[in-house]
């Protein structure tokens, strides 16, 4: 029987956005991956050092392996097995400023541009905001739209570049073909072509940053992904869903 894989998004899948995982649903999901023997792999947005704040390191440990910056960065056993490099073309970062600066949204709290490996993060109100303000952006975004504009305003720019929502203030920017559909070759190369892979994120909805990784299981026999608005939903499904007993 081939190998079943699972792959969990952390934002909005294992914690609340950019808060640390929970004691009770830590024990509860550890338990799961103990007492069940799956093979659980993280599959984040954000880079190693921010997945560490959220995601106590005993947890990560216990995971097959950790995908960070979409794909572009990946751990296995304390050890980072691949990392993929970014070139900018010029004015990227200029152009990215022009936006800033005409944002209508005022609040402004630094850390607006910031270039992980093989990506960049974008958000107008700055990723050293509070958590109410973090909530005050993404609640006028759902009206405003900015982050669906964004994309626009950068693909129109680069089309080398694809450009997806994730988390509550911010889009991730790639090479084309960079996003978190790429673990699928990596995990094929580590458990074979038949391996079968289930994935749990928040963003698995056109334009979110969970989205091609989903649809690249959405074309392979015997795969699966599931969308969730939270931790709580995530641990109704490694308690009830078939898939995960």
């Amino acid at each position: 029987m081939p190998d079943r894989i699972y792959l969990f998004d952390v934002d909005g899948t294992l914690t609340e956005p950019l808060e640390p995982i929970t004691e009770k649903f830590a024990d509860t999901f550890l338990s799961w991956m103990r007492e069940k023997n799956k093979k659980v792999y993280i599959v984040t947005g954000s880079n190693i050092e921010k997945t560490k704040r959220q995601v106590f390191p005993s947890f990560l440990d216990q995971c097959e392996g950790i995908f960070t910056c979409s794909g572009n960065v990946f751990y296995s056993n304390g050890n980072c097995i691949y990392k993929n490099r970014l070139s900018l073309p010029d004015m990227f970062v200029e152009d990215l400023e022009i936006y800033l600066a005409h944002s209508p949204w005022k609040t402004k709290t630094g850390c607006h541009i910031e270039l992980r490996d093989g990506m960049v993060n974008f958000s107008t109100l700055g990723r050293n905001a509070s958590p109410n303000l973090r909530d005050a952006y993404y609640k006028w975004d759902r009206t405003a739209k900015e982050r669906e504009d964004m994309v626009e305003y950068i693909t129109n720019l680069y089309p080398q570049f694809e450009v997806s929502i994730g988390g509550t203030i911010s889009v991730d920017i790639y090479p084309r073909g960079k996003n978190k559909g790429q673990v699928v070759d990596q995990l094929q190369q580590i458990h074979g072509t038949d391996v079968s892979m289930i994935f749990v994120g928040d963003r698995n909805v056109p334009g979110g940053n969970d989205w091609p990784l989903a649809q690249r299981l959405e074309k392979m026999a015997d795969n699966h992904w599931f969308q969730v608005g939270g931790y709580e939903e995530t641990l109704a499904l490694i308690k009830h869903s078939e898939l995960f007993i």
